[in-house]
């Protein structure tokens, strides 16, 4: 499985739990013409969620880690390879007629995919004199309190960490 490297973490609370986060890596070439100028064409990397289904764009490729993940640490998925390309399809045909302003449809070919695996850290912090369980992504190095993210939350209930 192809996964982020975990990255060290300063801090004075150690890692309860580990969890991985299932997204969907594209790599896309994309010709159109601007309103002004030659057609072009741009290589862009997108990134879909496959537990909520949302996509964005990366500036860059993702230097990733083969890796043995235990099955039962990987949040379930909801969306499939295929419903994320097909998402992943449009996001690119919109963001071009609507932003980029594309003067006519682009052409949109994808040149690669693959499963991609984020780690998120889980671990106790007090907040006001009140435990709370905070989580940690790893790619971004922000931080945010776990009952903000329903899916993990119901993830960690099914595992008897929260209530």
């Amino acid at each position: 499985m192809k996964a982020l490297p975990i990255q060290d973490r300063q801090s004075n609370n150690p890692r309860e739990l580990l969890l991985y986060y299932p997204y969907l890596f594209s790599k896309w070439n994309v010709e159109y013409k601007p309103f002004i100028g030659r057609k072009r064409t741009d290589l862009r990397f997108l990134m879909t969620n496959l537990v909520r289904g949302e996509t964005s764009m990366l500036d860059q490729l993702l230097e990733t880690e083969n890796t043995e993940i235990d099955p039962e640490i990987i949040l379930s998925q909801k969306w499939t390879a295929n419903d994320a390309l097909e998402e992943g399809h449009e996001f690119l045909r919109r963001h071009y007629i609507h932003k980029i302003r594309s003067w006519s449809v682009p052409k949109i070919n994808q040149v690669e995919s693959f499963l991609i695996y984020l780690p998120y850290e889980i671990y106790i912090e007090e907040v006001k004199k009140k435990p709370q369980l905070i989580l940690y992504e790893s790619i971004s190095a922000q931080i945010d309190r776990v009952d903000r993210y329903p899916e993990i939350k119901n993830f960690l209930n099914t595992r008897g960490v929260c209530s």
